[in-house]
């Protein structure tokens, strides 16, 4: 199994700590990567499953051959610290997005996320004012101490507990939506695979 960051871990988590509650005997290899290199493991069959996100781009090109499910959608929002004023609006304007960097975490050096941040916000206008970070953590802690701003899938951001941060759409923006897909091979789908997406699709795909 695979993931590609520490958002869409929440929602495999989930579904293995569920399955090993039923099959305490399973025994699992959990992988993280960037979309590039799962893509592969899932399509050379060294990954069964992974989780990616698809957002202003499709998790995959247009002549992959592996299956992609979305299990999940929400809407990507900006994390603001509760130490800038602007953490008090309901929405952040696009004009004020030039004040901080803004932070994109990806555990690889991978132009995926980045190439998808720019095909879903038309308003950042120079791409050098968007930065990878490697660690979620130092993400948050530079979002937290109002050195950054920050991309988060909404649903998936940390734990309520943690007030420093609010996360806020961009306004007069409708294309903030993003899924989380399942990318499997469906020539060798396996009763494991059936049933975590019975899990992921017994709900509604849509958050709640």
């Amino acid at each position: 199994m695979g993931y590609f960051s520490a958002f869409e871990q929440q929602l495999l988590l989930k579904a293995l700590y569920q399955l090993k509650q039923n099959v305490p005997d399973l025994q699992l290899i959990v992988r993280q990567g960037s979309n590039e290199h799962l893509t592969q493991s899932v399509a050379n069959g060294a990954l069964d499953l992974a989780l990616s996100i698809s957002y202003g781009k499709p998790a995959l090109s247009a002549t992959a051959t592996i299956t992609v499910t979305p299990i999940y959608r929400n809407q990507m929002v900006m994390g603001v610290s509760r130490l800038n004023p602007l953490s008090r609006l309901t929405a952040l304007p696009q004009t004020r997005l030039t004040d901080r960097p803004m932070l994109y975490y990806s555990p690889e050096n991978s132009t995926f996320l980045l190439e998808s941040f720019l095909a879903s916000a038309p308003f950042i206008q120079n791409y050098e004012d968007i930065h990878r970070v490697a660690s979620a953590e130092q993400m948050h802690l530079l979002v937290a101490l109002d050195q950054a701003f920050a991309f988060y899938p909404q649903g998936l951001t940390p734990p309520a507990t943690d007030d420093s941060v609010v996360y806020l759409p961009i306004e007069n923006d409708d294309t903030q939506t993003y899924t989380i897909d399942a990318l499997y091979n469906g020539h060798a789908k396996t009763a494991l695979l059936g049933r975590l997406l019975d899990y992921w699709l017994g709900d509604d795909v849509d958050s709640e």
